[in-house]
C-alpha cells in the first residue's frame, strides 16, 4: 500500500517538478523587499548593527542607544535608515522576539521616512533548510505551547513508524527500538521542536519572512551582505544575488515538498536527516536499475528505466547537490570570510572589481566575529561590524552598531562613540579573522568533574618520568619516542588478535625484534561518508572515521609540547594498512577507575591533566572522548589514545564552558603555533579543510582561555603541570 501510495505521489509531481524548480531558481519575488534591494538615495542617518544571535536585550538596548527606538520600543529614528546585516536567529534564547521586533519596526519606520532592511545570514538559512546545529532549546522552548508535549509524543511515534517502513524499503536491518533510543530522540528534539520547524515552514508567518530576507542590500554607494562577496561573484550585481538566493530557497521548498509527498521524510525532519533519506532512496533505485540492466543484458536484451523512475532519480541528485549552492557554500555571500582574511595585499585587488561591479564604493559585513571592535579594512572600503553582541557566547564581545553619516564613520558601543578613520587597515590586536560557531552540547564522557582548586594551592611535585614496559611488564630500553616509531615500523609480527574495545574494535599485535617484545594496537578503521547515520543515531555530514587521526593527534601533540599520546606511525600489516600504536601496559581506563570507586592519589594533578586532555580535545574537535579511551598509568598518568574521530571540519568549540584551565605551556605553544608549521606537520594526515579548521578552534580556544584569565586573574587559570 505505502509503495503504491509513493508510486502515485512520484508520477503526479514528476512531470511538473523540474519547470517549477526552474521557475524557483529564475524568478523575480513578488514580496517585498527580496529581490534587488537598492536604496539609491543616501539617507541623512544610516545605522548598520551586526550578528544578534538571539540577544534581544542587546538589541534593543543598542537600538535605543542609537536613537532608532524610543522608551516604548516604537520607531524613533525618523528618516534615518536601519540595515541589519544577518545571523538574528540561534544561540541566544530569544530570537523570536527579535524577529517579532524588526517585522513590526519594518512597518512602523515608514510611517515616520525611515527604513528598515533586514538581511539573510547563514543562520537564517540554515533554520530555514532544516540546519539547526545551533538552535538550543531554550530557542525551542519559545514555541511551545499547551499541546507541545503531546505533540512531540505523537511525532515519535510517526518516527517510529516511518523507521520500520523505511527499513524494509531499502533493504536495511529491522531498527533496534528500545527506552535508550526514545530516550535520545526526545532528548534531540525538546519541548517545542515540532512547533519550531511549523513555524519557519515557508507559508508560516515567521517562515514567508525569512525566506523574504534579501542577501545584499546597497544604500547609496554602500553595499552590505552578510557574508561576504567571493571573486565568484565579482561579476554580478545586487539584484541578481538576491535572485539567486531566493531562487535557491524556493528550490528546496519544492523539493522539500516532493520527499513529503513521496513519504521518503516526515515533516520534522532537519537537514540531515532528509540527506540521508534521499541519499538511501537514490542509492536503492540505482542498484534497482542496475540490477534490470544486468539482467537485460544478460539476455541481450537493452533495459531502460521508464520516465518516473528516471525523473526520481535525477530530482534526488539535484537536491543531493545541494551543498553547492549559494546559501551553504563557503563561496557563497551568506559564508564567504575573504575580507577578514585576505592580507592585506590581497584585498584591494579583489576588492576593485568587486565595487566596481557592485557600483558601490564600501563593503559593510558581519559574519567574522570581531570580539568587542568594528574593523576597518583596505583603507575604509570593508567594515566588519559583528562584535559577538551575545556575550555570554562570545567571550570580549559587546553589543555595537556603525553609524554613516554625512560621510563620516562613527563605531557606537554601550556609552561609547568611536570615530573610525576610513584610510586605517589596522586590526584590533588580540582579534581572531573568523567567526567561532559553536552550539551548547553536552561534553561526551569526562572522568571527573573539576573542583575549582583553592588560589594558593600548589602542584605537589614533578610527575615521574614514564618507562614504557614491554610485552612481560618488564622495562624497555628505548629513550626517546623515535625508537618507539622506529620499531614500530621495523619489528617483526608475531601475533595478532582482534579486540573487543570501542566501536573501532583495534588489534593487539605483539612486535619482537632482536630480543624485543612489545604489544601495540594496530587500527585500520578507514571510512568517510557525505552524510552518515551513527550508532547513536545522530546524523553527520561530511563523516570521515580514520586511522590517520591517530598519527595526526600524536604529530599534533608533539607541536604542542604534550607528552599525553602514545606514539604512533602508520604500518602495513598482511596487507591492510593502519596506525600501530605503542601498548600501554598495566593501565586502566576511566572506566574501570569509576567502577572500581579508585581516587586519584593527587586529586590536583588529575584534575589539570584532564583540563588538558579538555584543550586538547576541543582543539580536535574529538566527538568520540569517552571514559573507555582515557588511560591510567601506574604512575597515574593520564594517555589520550583513540582519536579516529577527530578532527572534524566545524570551527567551533561544542563546549567552551568546559575549558576551565589551562596549562601553561600549553596556552603558550597554543599562541604560538605556526600555520605554515602546522599544515607541514599535519599535510601527510589532514585535509586542508580540517586543518583550516584546525587552526580556527585554536584561536577560540586562546580567546576562552583569555577572558577567564580576566575574569579570574591569571594565577587561576594557569597551571604548570610540571
Amino acid at each position: 500500500m505505502r509503495a503504491t501510495r509513493m508510486r502515485y505521489h512520484r508520477a503526479r509531481l514528476s512531470h511538473w517538478f523540474v519547470a517549477t524548480c526552474l521557475v524557483a531558481v529564475l524568478c523575480v519575488s513578488l514580496v517585498t523587499g527580496s529581490s534587488g534591494q537598492v536604496i539609491p538615495t543616501v539617507p541623512s542617518r544610516l545605522v548598520a548593527i551586526g550578528d544578534v544571535h538571539g540577544d534581544y536585550d542587546a538589541l534593543v538596548a543598542m537600538l535605543q542607544s542609537t536613537g532608532l527606538l524610543d522608551a516604548r520600543l516604537r520607531w524613533s529614528g525618523g528618516d534615518a535608515v536601519l540595515v541589519q546585516v544577518g545571523d538574528f536567529l540561534d544561540r541566544g534564547p530569544k530570537d523570536r522576539q527579535v524577529m517579532d521586533l524588526f517585522m513590526r519596526l519594518e512597518r512602523e519606520a515608514p510611517r515616520k521616512g525611515g527604513r528598515v532592511v533586514v538581511l539573510l545570514g547563514n543562520h537564517e538559512a540554515m533554520n530555514v533548510i532544516g540546519d539547526l546545529r545551533y538552535t538550543t532549546p531554550a530557542i525551542l522552548s519559545n514555541y511551545a505551547n499547551k499541546g507541545s508535549e503531546k505533540r512531540r509524543q505523537k511525532a515519535y511515534g510517526r518516527y517510529v513508524t516511518y523507521l520500520r517502513d523505511f527499513a524494509r524499503s531499502h533493504d536495511l536491518p529491522e531498527p533496534t527500538l528500545n527506552p535508550a533510543m526514545e530516550a535520545e530522540w526526545m532528548k534531540a528534539h525538546p519541548v517545542g521542536y515540532i512547533e519550531h520547524r511549523q513555524a519557519l515552514e515557508s507559508q508560516s508567518k515567521y517562515g514567508a519572512w525569512l525566506r523574504a530576507r534579501p542577501a545584499m542590500a546597497k544604500v547609496g554607494k554602500v553595499l552590505f551582505v552578510h557574508g561576504g562577496v567571493s571573486p565568484a561573484l565579482a561579476s554580478s550585481n545586487v539584484e541578481a544575488v538576491n535572485k539567486r538566493v531566493e531562487g535557491e530557497l524556493r528550490a528546496f521548498d519544492t523539493y522539500h515538498q516532493y520527499l513529503l509527498d513521496g513519504s521518503l521524510i516526515l515533516p520534522f525532519f532537519d537537514l540531515n536527516e532528509m540527506l540521508f533519506a534521499a541519499r538511501m532512496d537514490l542509492k536503492t533505485k540505482e542498484e534497482e536499475v542496475a540490477r534490470k540492466e544486468a539482467d537485460a543484458a544478460a539476455k541481450g536484451r537493452r533495459f531502460r528505466p521508464d520516465q518516473i523512475t528516471q525523473n526520481h532519480i535525477r530530482h534526488l541528485s539535484d537536491f543531493l547537490s545541494l551543498p553547492t549552492w549559494y546559501i551553504v557554500a563557503s563561496e557563497g555571500p551568506l559564508w564567504f570570510r575573504g575580507f577578514a582574511e585576505w592580507s592585506e595585499e590581497e584585498g584591494p585587488q579583489h576588492l576593485a572589481d568587486i565595487l566596481s561591479s557592485y557600483r558601490a564604493e564600501r563593503v559593510v559585513v558581519g559574519h567574522n566575529t570581531q570580539k568587542g571592535q568594528i574593523r576597518s579594512r583596505f583603507g575604509g572600503k570593508v567594515f566588519l561590524i559583528d562584535t559577538g553582541m551575545l556575550t555570554s557566547y562570545y567571550p570580549g564581545g559587546r553589543p555595537s552598531a556603525l553609524e554613516i553619516r554625512a560621510g563620516e564613520f562613527t563605531a557606537i558601543y554601550p556609552n561609547e562613540r568611536v570615530s573610525l578613520p576610513i584610510n586605517s587597515s589596522a586590526r584590533p590586536a588580540g582579534t581572531p579573522s573568523g567567526e567561532a560557531e559553536g552550539d551548547n552540547g553536552e561534553l561526551p564522557g569526562g572522568p571527573l568533574a573539576v573542583q575549582e582548586p583553592p588560589q594558593k594551592q600548589e602542584f605537589a611535585g614533578p610527575a615521574p618520568k614514564h618507562v614504557w614496559l614491554d610485552a612481560d611488564g618488564k622495562s624497555l630500553p628505548f629513550q626517546a619516542d623515535e625508537e618507539i616509531m622506529e620499531f614500530l615500523r621495523t619489528a617483526e609480527v608475531k601475533r595478532m588478535k582482534t579486540t573487543s574495545q570501542g566501536i573501532t574494535r583495534p588489534s593487539k599485535v605483539l612486535l619482537e625484534k632482536d630480543g624485543i617484545r612489545m604489544n601495540a594496537a594496530f587500527r585500520t578503521v578507514s571510512e568517510q561518508k557525505d552524510v552518515a547515520r551513527l550508532a547513536s543515531g545522530r546524523v553527520e555530514m561530511f563523516f570521515r572515521d580514520s586511522y590517520v587521526f591517530e598519527c595526526a593527534a600524536y604529530a599534533l601533540a608533539q607541536l604542542l609540547g604534550l607528552d599525553n599520546v602514545p606514539p604512533v606511525v602508520e604500518r602495513r600489516i598482511r596487507g591492510t594498512r593502519g596506525s600501530l600504536q605503542i601498548w600501554v601496559e598495566q593501565a586502566m581506563t576511566e572506566t574501570d577507575r569509576l567502577k572500581k570507586r579508585i581516587p586519584p592519589q593527587d586529586v590536583v594533578r588529575w584534575n589539570r591533566q584532564v583540563q588538558i586532555m579538555r584543550v586538547f580535545d576541543h582543539l580536535v574537535s574529538n566527538s568520540d572522548r569517552n571514559q573507555g579511551n582515557i588511560l591510567i598509568d601506574q604512575n597515574w598518568k593520564l594517555w589520550m589514545i583513540d582519536h579516529t574521530r577527530a578532527f572534524r571540519r566545524n570551527e567551533h568549540l561544542e563546549n567552551p564552558q568546559n575549558i576551565l584551565q589551562c596549562d601553561r605551556k600549553l596556552f603558550k605553544r597554543l599562541q604560538a603555533l605556526d600555520p605554515e608549521e602546522t599544515r607541514r606537520r599535519l599535510k601527510p594526515f589532514l585535509l586542508e579543510v580540517e586543518i583550516k579548521a584546525l587552526l580556527k578552534r585554536r584561536d577560540r580556544i586562546i580567546e576562552v582561555i583569555r577572558q577567564r584569565i580576566a575574569e579570574k586573574g591569571e594565577d587561576r587559570i594557569l597551571f604548570d603541570l610540571a
